[in-house]
This record gives C-alpha cells, sequence and structure tokens, in this order.
C-alpha cells in the first residue's frame, strides 16, 4: 500500500511571469505543499472562489494586465478578510496602499529567498496551529527544560531570554550551546526535555547530534524543533525527514512558542500554576 504524503499547506501564486508560475511550484510543491497558480487577476478570483479558505496562504503580484494585484486584494478581503497574502511585487512605492488591506509581508522583487522561505513557514504553521488549537488542563501550565543548540550566538543570546523570560503562561528553563559536542556534554547534565536545534553547524550537523543522543551518547529530549537558515532545497528537504517541526530562521517567536507548549501538552510536560 502506497502512503499518501500528507500536504503540508495551499499556496497560491498569482503572478503574470510565466517563470514565477513554474518556479515556485517546482521548489515548493516537493516540500509537501499544495501549489495552485494563476496568471491574472481574474484567474486568481476565479481560484480563490473555487478553493475559499482551502487555499492557506496567496502570494501576490501587483503589476499585472487587467485587473491589478490591489484590486484583487481588495475582492480577496470582501469575501475572506483573514486569508494570509504576501505581496511580491517589483512596485517598491505601494507598500502603505497594501498595509490597510492586511498583508503578511510587503517583498520587493528581486527577493531573498530565505526570508521568502520564512515568511511561508511562518504562516502555515500558523494556520497548522490554528486548525489544531492548544488545550492545557485547568490549573496547570507548561513546564519544560529546553536546550538551544544554535552556531550563530546571536540567535541564542535572542531566543534563549525570550524563551525563559518573555513567555506567559509557561515556565521555560533554557540552556544554549554553540556546537554539537559541547551539547552532548550539556544535555547530560541539563536533562532538556525539547531541544530546538540548528542543522547546519561546524564539525557536527543537527541530524547527526539528533542521532548521537538517541544513542546514548548525550540525555535525548522527548521533543526536538529544527530551527536553521539552510536555504538550499535539497538540504531543507533532508532537514524536514528528520520528522520534526521545522522552522526557518528567523522564526516568530509567538509561532514557535505555541508549538512548544504543544509538546509540552503532549508529553506531559505541565505542572501547577503557583
Amino acid at each position: 500500500m502506497v502512503d499518501i504524503p500528507k500536504i503540508r499547506g495551499t499556496i497560491l501564486i498569482v503572478d503574470d511571469e510565466e517563470d514565477m508560475l513554474w518556479f515556485i511550484p517546482t521548489m515548493y510543491e516537493p516540500l509537501g505543499y499544495k501549489v495552485l497558480t494563476a496568471g491574472s487577476g481574474m484567474e486568481a478570483l476565479k481560484v480563490v472562489e473555487e478553493y475559499g479558505e482551502k487555499i492557506d496562504l496567496i502570494v501576490l503580484d501587483l503589476k499585472m494586465p487587467g485587473m491589478g494585484g490591489i484590486e484583487v486584494l481588495k475582492s480577496i478581503r470582501k469575501r475572506f478578510p483573514n486569508l494570509p497574502v504576501i505581496i511580491l511585487t517589483a512596485l517598491r512605492d505601494k507598500k502603505e496602499e497594501c498595509e490597510p488591506l492586511g498583508i503578511e509581508a510587503f517583498m520587493t522583487k528581486p527577493y531573498s529567498m530565505k526570508e521568502f522561505n520564512a515568511r511561508i513557514e511562518a504562516v502555515i504553521e500558523r494556520k497548522s496551529d490554528e486548525k489544531s488549537p492548544l488545550e492545557i488542563e485547568s490549573g496547570y501550565e507548561p513546564c519544560a527544560k529546553i536546550l538551544i543548540v544554535d552556531d550563530e550566538i546571536e540567535v541564542c543570546e535572542l531566543l534563549g531570554p525570550a524563551l525563559a523570560e518573555d513567555v506567559r503562561d509557561c515556565h521555560f528553563e533554557v540552556k544554549w550551546v554553540l556546537a554539537g559536542d559541547e551539547a552532548l556534554r550539556t544535555s547530560l547534565e541539563f536533562e532538556p526535555d525539547i531541544g530546538i536545534i540548528d542543522i547546519k553547524m561546524p564539525h557536527m550537523w543537527g541530524g547527526e547530534l539528533i542521532e548521537r543522543m538517541k544513542s546514548g551518547e548525550g540525555h535525548c529530549p522527548k521533543d526536538f524543533v529544527i530551527y536553521t537558515g539552510v536555504e538550499d532545497p535539497a538540504q531543507v528537504e533532508q532537514a524536514r525527514k528528520l520528522g520534526y517541526k521545522f522552522f526557518s530562521k528567523p522564526a516568530h517567536l509567538e509561532v514557535l512558542v505555541e508549538v512548544l507548549k504543544k509538546m509540552c501538552v503532549k508529553h506531559k510536560l505541565l505542572r501547577k500554576k503557583a
């Protein structure tokens, strides 16, 4: 029996450039996304009318023949006020006109694939979390030891204190290290419940670190979050195959926190509220 792969999310690409309509499906369909395309504003509205809330994200160009992107966005908002839209355009002076209509991001061509990936991941993770609401037993709160492993000290110094000090209704004890060998040693003493692991690090990549933790070289957390800046599609796909929650840098903190809370519930990492 052949396993039917689970669709991570449905994206609609609206652009009159044929290269864009080919490139984005080629990039994202192997990663588990269903990608719809529309080459004009009128075609886009027909697709939205057909699929409605089954669409998780629209990537919308502004400069198109006939119905322009802003007109398309206004029409979408009449029926679907909360449908996430990322503007991807060469028109740099239209941001102020788009923002009141409700957009996730305004990105200009040529664009950074790293930022584009991060924006898509943030929307899809949030939509996924919205579909499966968090349920915590009354009187309890998530409580976990979290080990961050990332060779970028700026990431550790930003993410560590944010999780330990700025998150309400949770108790996260956080340690961070910059390398895999250090992570193995620290895990034996700290005994983390959850690991937030970068993939591309010197000497030991994140996938190897996880395998070595599982083999007993370190204390193995109950669950992992893959948090990485890799951009090569093959490396991204390989990282996803590890089977854990995946975030591209930079991730929205609130989305990451919701994932951590759900991991706590899943693994019964809860404590009575003080």
